[in-house]
């Protein structure tokens, strides 16, 4: 008996041994067990198997896992690249949780650390990004507690001597490192803050802490080109008004590396687009292209210096994204971009006494980091798709890897906004996020939701561990008690995303349909105005089944009628109104009813004799004509001398009058002229000297109140067309 019990003893130990080795070993899955998507294939050979075909578009392969208990969990890829290193997207659940990568062509092992997975089944996907990967396992095991020192950074800048403004940002970014995090913004210069405008509506009134520009257009060789930059004035007027400045830099290569002949040059910070070599500059086999660099690098501490006297302080992420090698200051490899890097801060710092600058790195890959003594900040890049705000742990865990001493680790650019909640949770509290500009945050002259929806940016916005404008201290810049000035540019509201329906009025994908001619049935606007004014008040709406007439009512008075003329989509001017700073309701009721609601657009109404400016890639293209350029500097192209090809821009004058019309353009390869015509009567012709940009002025052309259609037709062709200025006139001695 006592032999028996012994043995049922020992038994019972190597049992619970055996469950311990299993538990520590973890989960494991085979992936040629999983579903194959697209044209992936299991394949099973010799006792051994995988998935394969993983390679491009909708390829993939998914694996239905089952988790015991609530937890943080690392998952680890055994996977080998097709011809060397591959990085993939991993999803869990559908939502992207980070990058999974092949290190060459031999299986190796990946892991994603710290991954939440609550009790029960989950769907674990990779899809390609690279592609070209096979897929031996998945191992799912425990994740190990969070270092308890993640967030102790000394705040001690890499410049011995730096302002005090400088200072004093670090200061409080250290402060609140780990506890809060810092909402961001990048801004594109051309659309004068229109991507705060769509943060506030998105989120009720608030503000990003931070905001992002990029020198881009400072280029010399953008410059020589016919940029006008403003990125750096913008950072002025921003920081007196209590934001945070980061600041990138789209290096355009070098002008002699560059084609300028097509105007591809705007695109001459992707290696694609130069045949400038960082290796060949770097190594003394092109000193010209060494020269070059340093003559480029000075133009722009030149104008950090501007800020630096103005005592602005500067998130400074220069050579950014270096280790994906699209760029080129990243395609001669690690070496060769650590000697630029340490050069462009040795420069600017001891050369140019640039102490306002906080160094921030974004090489994003180890094997690329330039030192401690030269990096403030880490910075990742994450474009993580539509809709996927996962806290992205496991990068911002592999940044905390990147070096010993602790650094702080921001999200430096982004396409979605990551979760608080869920940053909070996984132990992945970035300093901050910033929403890269176009597309990721504006649509249409109002928000964009396809990325982060509206209802969500709020929400995160409101969050007790997110940080606004408002939170932002003043780091001893003088108080800017004056009001803001006055909004300059429209204000627009997507009657599918901001209006309160009542009635049979209904959504419908991105429009409002009142469907029926009830006066119960209407779609309401609430627009918050920034200042006293008079504003111009334009509703984009289509009939249906015809020509459609109903009501406006402004703070629930009628007002008058909006008329549409047919099926198509209109832009209907109402007139203008004069409206008090602060909110008003904006009503559009049914009288014939039966109409598509689109977008309602408020235009504030300046001074009579000031300018206005009309950009012409936002014109009608006529013919062959594209859009050209990038960031800020678009333009129309005109690329053959074919007379159907032009650009028409509709303009509004207030009065009868003599106007001025100034055409900003520029030739290609040399002097052109071409056709101007107003109402298509053509009323001179407008004239480039040669490739720079310049202004060509048709003089005291009568113009009647209201709106006329202004176009430039091909004679010689060949020109880009930037802008349209209507100046009134001076008066005649």
């Amino acid at each position: 008996m006592k032999r028996t019990v012994l043995g049922l003893l020992v038994l019972l130990l190597i049992l619970c041994c055996f469950a311990s080795s299993a538990e520590e070993a973890g989960l494991r899955y085979e992936w040629e067990d999983g579903t194959m998507l697209g044209g992936a294939q299991a394949v099973r050979m010799g006792g051994r198997g995988w998935a394969e075909h993983v390679n491009a578009g909708e390829d993939g392969v998914s694996l239905t896992v089952d988790i015991g208990e609530d937890g943080f969990y690392d998952l680890t890829v055994c996977q080998a690249g097709q011809g060397g290193r591959k990085e993939n997207d991993l999803f869990v659940d559908g939502e992207r949780v980070g990058s999974t990568v092949a290190q060459s062509t031999a299986y190796t092992e990946h892991t994603l650390p710290r991954v939440w997975l609550q009790k029960g089944a989950h769907e674990i996907a990779v899809r390609p990004v690279w592609g070209y990967v096979n897929l031996d396992y998945l191992l799912i095991t425990p994740s190990e507690p969070l270092a308890a020192d993640l967030y102790d950074v000394r705040p001690v800048l890499c410049n011995p001597d730096p302002s005090p403004e400088a200072q004093a940002v670090m200061d409080w970014l250290c402060e609140v490192y780990g506890k809060k995090m810092i909402s961001g913004q990048y801004l594109n210069e051309g659309d004068r803050g229109a991507e705060i405008r769509a943060v506030e509506q998105a989120t009720g009134g608030l503000r990003p802490a931070l905001l992002g520009l990029d020198l881009l257009n400072y280029s010399p060789t953008s410059v020589s080109l016919g940029t006008r930059p403003i990125s750096v004035d913008q950072a002025m007027d921003y920081w007196k008004q209590g934001y945070l400045i980061t600041m990138c830099w789209h290096w355009v290569a070098p002008r002699p590396y560059v084609n300028t002949r097509d105007n591809s040059w705007w695109g001459g910070f992707y290696t694609e687009k130069t045949t400038f070599s960082l290796k060949k500059a770097m190594s003394g086999e092109d000193p010209a292209g060494y020269d070059l660099l340093i003559s480029d690098m000075d133009a722009i501490a030149a104008q950090l210096a501007r800020l630096r006297d103005a005592g602005v302080p500067v998130l400074w992420r220069p050579l950014h994204e270096a280790s994906g090698g699209w760029f080129w200051w990243g395609a001669s490899g690690a070496e060769p971009y650590i000697q630029l890097y340490r050069l462009m801060y040795d420069r600017f710092t001891n050369v140019h006494g640039l102490n306002n600058l906080i160094w921030v790195w974004n090489g994003q890959n180890a094997a690329w980091y330039p030192g401690d003594d030269v990096v403030d900040i880490i910075g990742e890049d994450i474009y993580a798709g539509n809709h996927a705000h996962a806290s992205q742990s496991a990068a911002f865990l592999r940044c905390a890897e990147y070096t010993k001493e602790r650094k702080i680790i921001m999200l430096s650019e982004c396409g979605c906004v990551p979760s608080p909640i869920a940053c909070e949770r996984d132990g992945a509290m970035w300093s901050s996020w910033a929403v890269w500009c176009y597309e990721f945050v504006l649509k249409n002259g109002g928000y964009n939701g396809d990325y982060t929806s509206p209802e969500t940016l709020r929400m995160f916005y409101e969050q007790e561990n997110v940080l606004t404008l408002a939170d932002v201290p003043a780091f001893g810049r003088a108080q800017n008690t004056q009001e803001e000035p006055e909004e300059t540019a429209a204000l627009s509201w997507n009657f599918a995303d901001a209006a309160a329906l009542t009635g049979n009025a209904r959504k419908n994908g991105d429009e409002v349909e009142l469907w029926g001619n009830d006066e119960q049935d209407t779609a309401a606007i609430t627009a918050d105005i920034p200042a006293d004014g008079d504003y111009r008040l334009i509703i984009l709406q289509a009939g249906i089944g015809g020509g459609k007439e109903n009501y406006v009512y402004v703070d629930g008075e009628l007002l008058g009628n909006t008329v549409v003329q047919g099926e198509a989509e209109e832009a209907c001017d109402f007139g203008v109104l004069t409206l008090a700073k602060g909110t008003h309701e904006i009503r559009i009721g049914a009288f014939w009813g039966w109409v598509r609601l689109l977008r309602l657009t408020l235009v504030p109404q300046g001074d009579e004799n000031a300018a206005r400016r009309y950009e012409f890639e936002d014109g009608e293209l006529l013919g062959a004509v594209q859009i050209g350029g990038f960031g800020a500097d678009r333009y129309a192209e005109l690329r053959s001398n074919d007379e159907n090809d032009g650009v028409t821009v509709t303009v509004s004058v207030p009065q009868d009058g003599f106007y001025d019309l100034t055409v900003i353009q520029n030739g290609i390869g040399g002097y052109k002229e071409n056709y101007l015509a107003v109402d298509g009567e053509r009323v001179g012709n407008t004239v480039v000297q040669g490739t720079a940009r310049e202004e060509c002025v048709t003089e005291r052309v009568f113009l009647t109140a209201g709106e006329h259609r202004i176009t430039v037709t091909c004679f010689w062709g060949w020109a880009d067309l930037d802008a349209l200025v209507v100046t009134p006139s001076p008066a005649q001695e």
